[in-house]
């Protein structure tokens, strides 16, 4: 990991990310790539006086005068924008770290993603969000949601809040199910809790049968045995578990290993909340359209209903 690109909107809720990166980028040893985009609709509203005098007086103006109008503006909105990075990067530099910044004009989700592509060998892209879900989620749309499905880049994405004091992750959490691609989380994860030295905590759930989770008989087999097969699954699951923190603990020497029954994402989101976890590193399919809500998907319930940090590790089927 070598650079972490944090997209500012100028925003109060996009500078929130920026404790966490703060802290962060002395552990993957990275330097700081700041990133701001100014959309059509920023420049849209901009009318220069000539546009003004033709609309009102119905004064004509050449295409040369509106041109340098334009330009005039432009410029001077781009300055606006680059000291407002240059504001927010004083601050990663007084902590020490190497910040870059730059501006660039388009579609938010598209060029973040295409910046974050061109930064070699890897980048992690740093984002706060408001969180919504439902139809509030849709009605205001989502930069972060696009990026997300888009992007081959890790992902670090950050609920909207206040937080005076972000310290460094003392307990990190990666869902695992059994498959090679959520297993695609485990170098990220393992690479920042060996920084950190922080606790590497390894969930895995346990989907419960219909039958036994409304508690009626499970093909005419009493309660009793739904129960116990449900608790061979579970001590599967955790063996399963325990190989993999063995092959981990060369790297990471403290790796708990956790096998809940319950549905994914409800059991990452609570297990996250009880076990007081300061970090979710986790794998996504990034499906989108029909095929996403087809398949749907663990990664974007438990974005919408935690309030943990959590990078989302796009993953290569």
């Amino acid at each position: 990991m070598q650079t972490i690109v944090v997209p500012l909107d100028g925003s109060e809720l996009s500078v929130q990310v920026l404790p966490h990166v703060r802290v962060l980028a002395p552990l993957l040893g990275a330097k700081v790539h700041l990133l701001r985009v100014i959309q059509e609709s920023h420049l849209s509203g901009s009318e220069s006086w000539a546009q003004v005098l033709m609309s009102v007086y119905g004064v004509p103006e050449s295409e040369a005068l509106r041109r340098d109008q334009d330009d005039e503006v432009m410029d001077a909105l781009r300055q606006r924008v680059q000291a407002y990075l240059d504001a927010q990067a004083q601050a990663l530099k007084d902590a020490g770290i190497d910040v870059t910044s730059d501006v660039r004009y388009g579609s938010p989700a598209e060029v973040i993603v295409e910046v974050a592509a061109g930064c070699s060998p890897g980048a992690l892209i740093a984002m706060a969000t408001h969180g919504y879900s439902g139809l509030r989620r849709w009605a205001l749309g989502s930069v972060a949601d696009k990026v997300i499905h888009a992007t081959e880049t890790p992902v670090l994405l950050v609920r909207g809040q206040a937080q005076s004091v972000v310290r460094p992750p003392r307990r990190i959490l990666t869902p695992l199910d059994g498959s090679g691609l959520a297993r695609q989380a485990l170098p990220l994860a393992s690479e920042i809790a060996r920084a950190a030295h922080a606790e590497l905590i390894l969930l895995r759930a346990v989907v419960p049968m219909i039958e036994a989770y409304v508690g009626a008989p499970m093909l005419g087999r009493p309660i009793a045995e739904n129960n116990e097969a449900l608790g061979a699954l579970r001590d599967y699951a955790l063996d399963d578990l325990k190989a993999e923190a063995a092959s981990l603990r060369a790297e990471v020497p403290r790796v708990l290993t956790h096998a809940i029954i319950g549905y994914p994402a409800e059991v990452i989101v609570d297990e996250a909340r009880e076990m007081d976890v300061d970090l979710i590193v986790m794998a996504t399919h990034g499906y989108g359209g029909l095929r996403r809500w087809a398949l749907g998907s663990v990664a974007d319930k438990v974005l919408h209903a935690t309030t943990t940090p959590l990078i989302l590790v796009r993953v290569s089927e």
